[in-house]
């Protein structure tokens, strides 16, 4: 992905967006666009004219009391460019960008759900995160929500079925059918629900529902202090919550302008590494269970074991390593430990030479997920997909390349990308990126500066926010932290990777066959704990 630098990204928009709109520096010189809700669209267009590989990233939501704010952030040139609008509290109403770049669309409706805001022009803004018979006028983000009269309100709430009859009445009309996968299901590991209208074996519109197993992470935050937060945080993937805690302690650490220790950096990336070996190998194993391969999935479960044991050496838990603080690690690496990790990554290395034959020779697997959920590069883009997900759609973008943070941009590794955009290209993504991430943790083990693993800092967090990106293992994690001079932060958002990769499964659905739904979901390598929070 090309990359200009900061000063020169801001002269450019200064250029192209004239008097639309005021531009800011913020936190380690990333632009930041004041606008009035009415410029919001014009910006938008400005700025993905400006790079055709521009995305929309995410979109915060804030209570600003008598205000809502709007914080639109998208990628750009390598960086992130905020373009900030507010709108009345009473009347929260703005345009949809869903036209200009369809990846918004979840966005939007999040944002709608929890905020109240109004989308005009939106396609679809129906309940995405909230039960359907959540009481209307509730947002539970909003800071006057009162949350205790929730269970009293839900009790006399009706979920109106009127939706669920107009769509059969069409399907009736039409001669095709309703299957619904979900939200309880062999294939599904966590509850989520997909509606597939299908034409005999072909898939013809997909309707998402999320939601189940939302815990109100965001929200539950502002409650919680920043030591505190990080343990939550970790929970909303059990998987990748070491991203999690980094992204969201990084986000601190840039509000409190604190340098965290080389050792501590080159720590947090062996960790990182660590988890993207563990949810590799679990998702390739899946991978295998889903086209009836089994002895695959067999296997790949049996190699990740050791990875497990490697997370616990190090941290001193197997799965949610709560390694992580506020100033670095909780914990030194030890040098008697650096052989034995050294010893098990050699032999996985060793192993990954048969499966990546595996992967090449065998015709059955290669029958089941070849040419099967295609993702063309101007889909992957305008979907604004992340990880091996637009990697394998020829799409040459990682925060750790574009961004690098902790030691990455010491450490040299190949950007794995393939051009096929299919299930298979997806699943050889990752399966290519586990000796990418062995050499990663090597080269950071030999290599590995003296010094502290940690700074101390201070309980209060001074006013101010910040952003932050991690490259989790399924992709790009987005956290946005803002402080308000207490122990408590004032505002916590998460986008997870899996919440902005959803869209590309309602496109790479359609017209696929009924059997080829189960390789075609599993190579987005799915998490719907990180999608709900």
């Amino acid at each position: 992905m090309t990359q200009v630098n900061e000063a020169s990204l801001i002269s450019t928009l200064l250029d192209r967006i004239g008097g639309l709109g005021c531009i800011q520096p913020n936190y380690l010189g990333k632009a930041t666009i004041q606008v009035n809700a009415d410029s919001i669209r014009k910006i938008i267009e400005i700025l993905l004219k400006s790079d055709n590989t521009a995305v929309i990233v995410a979109i915060t939501g804030l209570d600003l009391l008598e205000k809502l704010g709007l914080m639109y952030h998208l990628r750009t040139h390598g960086s992130i460019v905020t373009v900030r609008t507010e709108v009345p509290k009473d009347n929260p109403r703005i345009s949809t960008i869903t036209d200009l770049i369809p990846g918004a669309n979840f966005h939007e409706r999040e944002v709608a759900d929890l905020l109240g805001v109004v989308f005009q022009g939106h396609p679809n803004l129906a309940r995405l995160v909230l039960p359907d018979d959540w009481p209307k006028n509730l947002y539970p983000l909003r800071k006057d929500a009162d949350l205790q009269e929730v269970t009293a309100k839900l009790d006399s709430c009706l979920c109106s079925t009127q939706p669920e009859i107009e769509q059969k009445q069409a399907q009736k009309e039409t001669g095709l059918v309703n299957i619904v996968v979900g939200p309880q299901h062999p294939a599904l590991l966590e509850p989520e629900k997909f509606s597939l209208t299908v034409d005999g074996e072909t898939v013809k519109v997909v309707e998402p529902r999320i939601g189940y197993v939302h815990r109100g992470i965001e929200k539950a935050s502002e409650q919680r202090t920043y030591l505190q937060d990080i343990y939550l945080v970790e929970r909303i993937c059990g998987i990748c919550n070491s991203c999690h805690a980094v992204a969201f302690a990084g986000a601190v650490e840039k509000i409190l302008k604190t340098e965290v220790p080389t050792r501590a950096k080159y720590i947090r990336t062996i960790i990182l590494e660590l988890n993207r070996l563990h949810s590799h190998l679990l998702v390739l194993g899946h991978a295998g269970l889903e086209i009836g391969y089994e002895t695959l999935f067999q296997y790949m479960w049996r190699d990740r074991e050791p990875i497990m044991d490697l997370t616990e050496l190090l941290t001193g838990n197997r799965v949610v390593s709560s390694s992580m603080t506020v100033g670095g690690v909780r914990r030194d690496l030890k040098e008697a430990d650096v052989p034995k990790i050294k010893t098990q990554l050699d032999i996985l290395k060793k192993k990954l030479v048969f499966y990546q034959s595996l992967f090449q020779n065998e015709t059955s697997l290669k029958m089941r997920t070849q040419k099967v959920g295609f993702l063309s590069t101007e889909d992957a883009l305008k979907l604004c997909v992340v990880g091996p997900v637009p990697r394998a759609s020829g799409v040459n973008t990682d925060v750790r390349k574009d961004e690098p943070y902790e030691a990455y941009g010491e450490i040299p590794f190949r950007t794995v990308t393939r051009t096929e955009g299919d299930t298979y290209a997806r699943l050889m993504v990752r399966l290519d990126e586990l000796n990418e991430s062995i050499n990663i943790i090597e080269y950071a083990l030999d290599n590995m500066p003296t010094g502290p693993f940690r700074v101390r800092v201070p309980r209060i967090v001074t006013a101010g926010e910040a952003i932050n990106r991690v490259e989790a293992p399924r992709g790009e994690l987005f956290h946005y932290v803002k402080s308000n001079g207490t122990a408590y932060p004032e505002r916590v958002k998460v986008r997870t990777p899996t919440f902005a990769n959803l869209p590309a499964f309602l496109k790479t659905a359609i017209g696929e066959s009924i059997a080829d739904i189960p390789a075609n979901f599993v190579s987005l390598d799915p998490c719907f704990s990180c999608t709900d929070r």
